[in-house]
């Protein structure tokens, strides 16, 4: 179930939807069920983000989180990046979009207590 997780200043619900929806269709295209691509927002302070000593409030900026399966390749992981800095050029520009990668094994993933036992 890959997760998407988006630290940015407030955004509105529209655009989140926009966003979660070219992600998720973008996920398809990957061959994932459109239903387990998740896509979180957070918002973050203004004065929550610092480069170096200075506030990153000066100008929009996101901070990308994506877990993944640890068997996604870079060209996988870059293709993503990449549409993850399209998708989000409503609200910040390429340079000030920040895409990490954590790489999971799907297996570690439960969706209900009951597949624990």
């Amino acid at each position: 179930m890959p997760t998407t997780t988006v630290l940015c200043p407030a955004i509105e619900v529209g655009q989140k939807r926009r966003i979660a929806k070219e992600l998720a269709f973008w996920w398809r295209r990957a061959g994932v069920d459109i239903n387990h691509a998740i896509t979180r927002f957070t918002e973050a302070a203004p004065d929550s983000v610092y480069s170096g000593p200075m506030p990153m409030a000066d100008a929009p900026f996101a901070f990308v989180h994506c877990v993944v399966a640890a068997d996604r390749d870079t060209a996988f992981k870059a293709s993503y990046a990449a549409q993850v800095r399209r998708s989000l050029a409503e609200i910040a520009p390429a340079e000030r979009v920040f895409v990490s990668f954590q790489p999971t094994d799907p297996h570690d993933h439960f969706v209900t207590a009951e597949e624990t036992r």
